[in-house]
């Protein structure tokens, strides 16, 4: 009966969605209960499919982690053809992005139904271990799941960025509420207030790794001042986050022949997530001057690759461990946490103390013994050499398409190209096409104003 309470709510999961009669229907029937309980709204948090699967992919789907043949690209839909591409229209079908757009705002939609109620339990619940975990969580996932949109249907972030349009910020459950879009200022103080909240609420250790915690959440906090170019306060929520979780996989540990040689639920997940399978992870083409760009004594190059069908390598280095049907990770682990810690301290000009943090990470990625710390002679050359190794240590986990955002408005110029049928396409810095369009069927049924490309 629980299980089915909670399927009930994913019905208006999505702004703007079809089902709504459906909703509404069944919202109105007396004889269906609705969540109402601690134990029952941690039912729904705990419903792995909706609050940690289907995490948006069209910005891994954009980024440059990979390539593929001209003959695989002509086996894709049309949508993901013109997504490679950059196409300023990538949308075939009217409904054509179930697994990004839909997938998040259900997510937001299961938390807003939790923080509509969860001051309404009863008194003798309130303040418990049970409720503070509830409610820290339903902030973290809305905080998280606006955050993940905002990095693919609105540009970058700039500081006092009244008039640039951001992404709608739907706060309650309520499905007749007509969804507007938010400026990206006020899109960002929400995922903020959202994030700062949690923190309040959340333990130090969650029972299970699916579940958020105040490490997740101060290193989701990281992350988002990270995006938005505030490296004092980034590097102290990764601080703060690496004070109390700070573990390593030693990669010698790990066995390099398995399929997937990194098992999922390891002790570098902080929070875990996984992606949407919107391309084919077993055949895309990892470039071959990348793949060679690892050390030959860096154990990464054969726990992160292995041989493609189609002669080049492919990555199945997932902190999934490749046993799911969603193969990428898109949660939070601790490398993430030390690499933008070892970023923000070059960046604030402490780069001793940021090659520590990088040299700690990369000595649990050499073969025993063959690790020579990398040193550098200023706050620059750290940097370069921690953004390599950022390059290097978190593709296909949804991090290069915000990097690739950031860095380029700050003058990287780095300039995406692709290769199909012998015609080449390119994405140029700050193109207003680093914002992929709202999906037709929520511009069609909420009038929201289509993102300029």
């Amino acid at each position: 009966m629980l299980k089915y309470k909670i399927l009930l709510f994913v019905f208006a999961g999505t702004i703007g969605v079809s089902c709504k009669k459906d909703w509404m229907e069944a919202k109105s029937n007396k004889s269906l209960d609705v969540p109402t309980t601690v134990k029952e709204f941690q039912a729904m948090l705990d419903h792995s499919v909706y609050m940690n699967d289907g995490r948006p992919a069209l910005g891994e789907e954009s980024a440059d982690n990979y390539y593929v043949s001209s003959a695989m690209w002509a086996g894709y839909s049309a949508s993901e053809r013109n997504t490679y591409i950059w196409d300023k229209d990538i949308y075939i079908d009217v409904d054509a992005d179930p697994n990004n757009w839909n997938t998040a705002y259900r997510q937001v939609f299961c938390s807003n139904v939790i923080l509509d109620d969860i001051d309404k339990v009863t008194e003798a619940d309130k303040g418990t271990p049970a409720w503070n975990n509830v409610k820290g969580s339903a902030h973290f996932f809305r905080g998280e799941a606006f955050f993940n949109v905002s990095q693919i249907y609105a540009m970058p972030y700039k500081a006092g960025s009244v008039n640039e349009p951001g992404i709608p910020l739907r706060l309650n459950a309520d499905p007749n509420i007509r969804s507007v879009r938010s400026g990206l200022e006020e899109t960002y103080q929400q995922i903020l207030n959202d994030l700062h909240t949690a923190v309040n609420y959340l333990p130090v250790t969650p029972l299970y790794k699916t579940r958020p915690s105040k490490p997740a959440a101060y290193a989701l906090l990281s992350r988002v001042y990270l995006v938005m170019q505030d490296y004092p306060r980034a590097l102290s929520y990764a601080d703060s986050c690496l004070k109390l979780y700070d573990s390593l996989i030693d990669y010698n540990t790990l066995n390099s022949n398995a399929a997937y040689p990194v098992p999922g639920l390891n002790k570098e997940v902080i929070f875990h997530a996984s992606m949407s399978n919107y391309f084919y992870a077993n055949t895309v083409i990892i470039d071959s001057n990348f793949y060679k760009s690892y050390n030959v004594n860096d154990l990464r190059q054969k726990v992160f690759f292995k041989s493609n069908v189609n002669g080049g390598v492919r990555f199945v280095g997932t902190y999934t461990g490749g046993n799911t049907g969603q193969i990428f990770f898109a949660g939070i682990a601790t490398d993430e946490v030390f690499l933008t810690r070892a970023e923000c301290l070059a960046r604030t000009g402490d780069f001793t103390a940021a090659m520590d943090d990088l040299n700690a990470l990369l000595i649990k990625r050499y073969k025993a013994g063959t690790f020579v710390p990398l040193t550098a002679g200023n706050a620059s050359e750290a940097l370069d050499l921690i953004l390599e190794e950022r390059r290097k240590e978190t593709l296909f986990r949804g991090l290069r398409w915000p990097d690739i955002r950031r860095l380029n408005s700050e003058g990287a110029n780095i300039v995406l190209t692709r290769v199909v049928e012998n015609q080449t396409y390119t994405l140029q810095p700050n193109s207003p096409r680093y914002a992929l369009p709202f999906p037709p069927d929520v511009i069609i049924l909420s009038g929201m104003p289509q993102n300029d490309r």
